[in-house]
Parts: C-alpha cells; structure tokens; sequence
C-alpha cells in the first residue's frame, strides 16, 4: 500500500510540477529543435527504431494474452493463467483505456511540431489542460511511453519468475533490455517533436501506477516477487 501511495504522490507531483511551469516542456523539446524541425523526426533509422518498438509493444501484448489462455493447464514460465492475466489487464487498463481510450481522446494537447513554438499553427497547452487544439490521436500522455512501460513491467515480471532457472548475466541483460525500453521510447517520442516531456513522464508513471494497483487488487502470485 505504501508503494501505491508513493506512486501516486509522484504523479500528483509531477503533474503540479509541470501544470506549474510549463516552461519545462517547450525548453526540452527545443533541445531537439534545429529552428526549423526536428531532424529526428526524418531519420530512417530512428524511424525503424520507433516501428520496432512499436511491433515489440504490440507483440508483447498479444503473446501475453496467449500464454494467459495457454497456462490453464499447466505454468508457462514459471507463470500461471492469473499472472498472466494481471500482465494483460495493464496493457488495457494502463496503455489502453487510460491513455489512448481517456486521456488522449479527451485533453486534445497538440503535439510540440503542431505548435507555433515550433513552425506549427496551435497553442501550447500545459499538461492536464483541456484544450482544442488536435481532434485525435493528441499529444497528452504518450501511448507509446506507456507502452513500454507494461512491456518492462511483463518483461520484469517474467525474470523475476525465472530467477532460479537463469544465469545471473542474463538475468541483469534482460532487466537493462526492460529498463531500458521506456526510456528509449521516450527520447525517441521527444526528439521527433511528438510529444513533450510532461506526456513521457506521467505516461510511464501512470502504468506504474496501474500496475502497483492491480498487484495490490488482484494479487498474482508472481507479482509478488519485486523486479
């Protein structure tokens, strides 16, 4: 329980942080912002880093869902058919109806290259401020940040369960992979010009959020090993 609360003090945080000074958003994306786009945006091999995590996030999502219904019978790694269920209700709880179904439906944030900060026509709107300025697909939060973010935590949860099965090399290599893919996501949405640091940061935190409140709800038994 204390760690839902710690949770949720940091997203109240971070959203006054920047709900506050919403200057932090425009001077992190103009770090990536030549005066007249942002470069990244056009890289082909960023762009394919984007695609692949993109494929890694949705294919992680849908074997999740098939060793939730292959372990009725018997544990897939070391999981049973309810942690794989708690896998899979972060993905849609968090990424899904969260973020893409509420948040980026409803706020309409334009996205930083949409701005006339950055050679686009919209306003800036600060984080959690309902706006007009984009009609779908919007700028707050990140979708693909939260993404990754319950792609680590089943990644995670899939080690922590496999401890004993694994060299300790590989289970440090997988942890790093984990760790690592919210945070290349994020510099990655960032640096296109995509979204804005405030979108990354309450997007990860959130699913953290839904993740340590469905662990606290539901209780699978792997969850109970922390990553």
């Amino acid at each position: 329980m204390r760690a839902i609360a710690a949770l949720a003090l940091a997203v109240l945080a971070a959203s006054g942080l920047f709900a506050t000074y919403p200057a932090l958003d425009i001077a992190t994306s103009r770090l990536f912002y030549d005066g007249s786009s942002f470069p990244i945006a056009g890289n082909p091999w960023v762009e394919g880093l984007r695609n692949a995590l993109i494929w890694a996030e949705d294919g992680g999502f849908v074997l999740v869902v098939i060793a939730g219904f292959a372990s009725a019978k018997r544990p897939i790694l070391n999981l049973l058919s309810r942690d794989w269920a708690y896998l899979a209700l972060i993905f849609l709880l968090g990424p899904g109806l969260i973020v893409n179904g509420l948040l980026k439906r409803l706020w309409g944030r334009a996205r930083p290259f949409m701005t006339q900060d950055f050679g686009g026509e919209k306003h800036f709107g600060r984080a959690w401020e309902f706006a007009d300025q984009c009609a779908r697909n919007c700028s707050f939060v990140s979708g693909e940040a939260a993404g990754a973010t319950a792609l680590a935590i089943s990644i995670c949860v899939v080690l922590r369960a496999n401890t004993d099965r694994m060299p300790a090399y590989l289970y440090q290599m997988g942890l790093g992979l984990a760790l690592t893919l919210p945070l290349v996501t994020a510099w990655q949405r960032m640096a296109a010009g995509r979204h804005y640091l405030s979108d990354v940061v309450l997007g990860t935190l959130l699913v953290v959020l839904v993740a340590a409140l469905l662990r606290w709800i539901y209780r699978p038994k792997a969850s109970r090993k922390r990553c």
